[in-house]
């Protein structure tokens, strides 16, 4: 691929990516300016240390900022510049929204790499052992289990795992969460539960299409030609056949991380892990409208920006794509 054509397709995958940011923006502002009540005085929260004339004062300045009083596409452009410099309002708590879920992110990010490592991790290995293993019993027994943690709702899942290693061993800890600059060793204790309930759906999903890419990819030429060659079964697997059958998983493998979000809220309510599905939960039940929406626009960016890192790394990874 030349020089000027990758140049073209960055800039196109950069213009595709900002017009998806705009239009969650712009949806996400009808729906704010739908909710019920003024909204100036859901921005600014209840500012409990404030008289109610103080805080009437404060509505009225912040509905002529925010250009309530102007048409809504100006009401728009208002709100976009002040979500782009990461203003968003006041919780019902009165503190900054942009700090208030900033403060939850390290949680979240911390608990969904370790379960997308863990993820990846099993299912290589389990889908690699399957597609090499020549006794039908095994590779029965973790096609069977794999379907089965597909469909087990998380919270299912999470409750065995406290009942078996938190309540009757005592092994670990069953909640709660401790920063790893805090305690190394007690950070991991608490991970291990949450990142694993996490983590088990998600490598039946990956396995499934690993599996179904490792049969397709065996049957091709090239690997009938490397095996022809008088190459092992081993370096066929691992040098031909995994490569190519796991170019379709990465494609499952971003959309996975983009929609975490709602596996998330069920993992940190069970363990009381302090991140942004939690977090999420408890402002819904609150009506902090300015709180939700931060949440949304954040995974609502990362789920844009993953997958068009997916797409590119997936051009990387296939020299068929880069052709001229």
């Amino acid at each position: 691929m030349s020089s000027s054509r990758i140049l073209r397709t960055l800039l196109s995958r950069v213009v595709q990516l900002v017009l998806v940011l705009v239009a969650i923006s712009l949806v996400t502002f009808l729906l704010l300016n739908a909710l019920p009540g003024n909204a100036a005085a859901n921005r600014i929260g209840p500012l409990p240390n404030f008289t109610p004339a103080q805080r009437q004062l404060e509505v009225k300045t912040l509905e002529h900022q925010l250009g309530l009083d102007r048409p809504l596409y100006v009401q728009y452009a208002i709100w976009l510049e002040h979500a782009a410099q990461g203003n968003f309002g006041l919780s019902v708590q009165g503190q900054s929204v942009s700090q208030f879920v900033g403060a939850r992110i390290g949680p979240t990010v911390e608990l969904a790499v370790a379960a997308l490592l863990v993820a990846i991790l099993l299912s290589v290995v389990l889908a690699v052992w399957s597609f090499r293993s020549r006794f039908r019993p095994f590779k029965f027994g973790v096609q069977s289990s794999m379907a089965t943690l597909l469909v087990a709702p998380a919270f299912w899942i999470g409750l065995v795992l406290i009942v078996v290693f938190a309540d009757q061993e005592t092994w670990l800890p069953a909640s709660g969460y401790v920063s790893f600059s805090h305690s190394p060793r007690s950070n991991i204790e608490h991970l291990i539960l949450p990142a694993v309930t996490l983590a088990l759906p998600l490598t039946a999903l990956f396995f499934r299409y690993l599996s179904a890419g490792l049969e397709d990819a065996g049957s091709q030429p090239f690997a009938v030609a490397a095996r022809a060659r008088g190459l092992t079964e081993r370096s066929v697997v691992y040098r031909h056949i995994l490569p190519n059958g796991a170019l379709p998983t990465i494609t499952i493998v971003g959309l996975a991380i983009g929609s975490l979000m709602s596996s998330l809220v069920i993992v940190e309510s069970v363990f009381s892990w302090p991140g942004l599905g939690s977090l999420l939960i408890q402002s819904v039940n609150n009506s902090d409208y300015n709180t939700v929406v931060c949440i949304v626009l954040v995974t609502a960016a990362t789920y844009v920006v993953v997958a068009a890192v997916i797409d590119a790394l997936y051009q990387i990874i296939d020299p068929r794509l880069r052709r001229t």
